[in-house]
């Protein structure tokens, strides 16, 4: 008989086990049938709703002179300045109030929180939370490149939460194609394939929100990147009532790491806004002229895709979608564009620049210098309704 989802609530279980019992008799709806729910979904489920919050377990083995004293001391340093009523704690209760440390069997354990945030080499204790990187030669995986390689590059990033930020962004960067490009200004700036600012929220919500249970602390978290996408990947579903269709709403998420969370806040290296993350994935990729990023949630993990297809060959939308071309393929793009008399006002939304005096001088008026370009208004060349023709040769 199956056990309805909400029944298998009643269960209680003790903090951090593995659950063994209900596996054979729950079942969760997966679509038009009933799936037997993993050892994971129901302990994803019961520790929902017992509140049990993975990263505030204690790292067993561990001890306080694991952690990074200068970091932690800045830290509390800052977290005093802020909170006048906290000062008046000493070092220890204060980490403890914070939730770095775990003194519930009267010794003073490292929570996972702490050995993630402040660790001196957290993988030396959780070898699997790790960031695997690598970038295939092809569309899949199992594609190989020329000389038979499964990968142009490969890494596993260790070290601390915002290590592991820093270390996969540094890989993501040094594998993403430049272009040199011109913007609305004139100036000459490298883009990169992908809006890196996009691309670091989401590494960033993969490394924070993953699910660290004893469940999943064997899984790593995996950013792999194709010729068309990259593709970020994460232990654990979307936590509690949490949906996709939520995401980057301004619907109140729940926090599966909120120790995690908060103090990632308070120190301000990797979250600066609450709640922001998705709806700037989706700003900085419109600004780029791709896709808005993927979200699909599996049964025991979250996907984010960002595909480098433009959604079309010629964006309209002026400087915030620049072209990868340069000032001489911007002249023969106008010539060939003025073949039937055009304004300056068509010439700019044709080559999706904005700024008028940069279009005026870099491209129409060089161009009726060197008798490539006529205006067809030559009594008064400074007329309201001005256009201008390529010269036929």
């Amino acid at each position: 008989m199956a056990v309805k989802i909400d029944e298998i609530a009643q269960n209680k279980k003790p903090c951090y086990y593995k659950p063994k019992g209900l596996q054979k008799r729950s079942y969760i709806r997966i679509g038009d049938r009933d799936e037997p729910m993993t050892d994971y979904e129901i302990y994803s489920l019961q520790s929902y709703n017992d509140h049990i919050f993975e990263d505030k377990r204690p790292t067993r083995g561990a001890t306080i002179n694991d952690l990074n004293n200068e970091s932690l001391n800045s830290y509390i340093d800052k977290i005093k300045i802020e909170k006048p009523h906290f000062a008046k704690n000493d070092f220890e209760k204060s980490l403890k109030l914070c939730g770095i440390i775990d003194t519930s069997d009267n010794q003073a354990y490292p929570t996972l929180a702490g050995t993630m945030i402040f660790g001196e080499f957290p993988q030396s204790f959780y070898p699997q939370l790790f960031v695997a990187c690598v970038v295939v030669p092809g569309n899949e995986l199992g594609d190989t490149g020329e000389f038979g390689e499964r990968f142009i590059d490969n890494k596993r990033v260790e070290g601390t939460i915002e290590e592991m930020l820093e270390g996969t962004m540094n890989f993501l960067r040094r594998n993403m194609k430049i272009s040199v490009i011109i913007n609305s200004n004139g100036e000459r700036i490298n883009r990169t394939e992908y809006p890196m600012e996009a691309l670091r929220e989401a590494v960033a919500n993969s490394l924070i929100h993953r699910d660290y249970s004893t469940q999943t602390e064997n899984a790593y978290v995996s950013v792999n990147m194709y010729n068309d996408r990259i593709e970020i990947i994460n232990p654990g579903n979307l936590y509690g009532t949490n949906k996709l269709e939520k995401l980057g709403t301004a619907t109140t998420m729940e926090s599966r790491n909120p120790t995690i969370v908060r103090i990632l806040e308070e120190k301000g290296s990797v979250i600066e806004n609450r709640h922001s993350g998705i709806p700037t994935m989706k700003r900085e990729m419109k600004k780029y002229g791709l896709p808005e990023p993927e979200f699909y949630e599996e049964r025991d993990s979250f996907k984010v895709i960002f595909r480098n297809t433009p959604i079309t060959e010629n964006s309209q939308t002026g400087a915030q979608n620049m072209e990868h071309i340069t000032i001489d393929e911007l002249k023969a793009k106008v010539l060939n564009y003025c073949k039937i008399p055009k304004s300056s006002k068509e010439i700019r939304e044709y080559v999706g620049l904005s700024s008028k005096t940069y279009v005026a001088d870099s491209i129409i008026k060089p161009l009726l210098k060197a008798g490539m370009l006529e205006y067809t208004n030559k009594r008064s060349i400074n007329a309201r309704n001005q256009k201008y023709i390529t010269v036929k040769k």
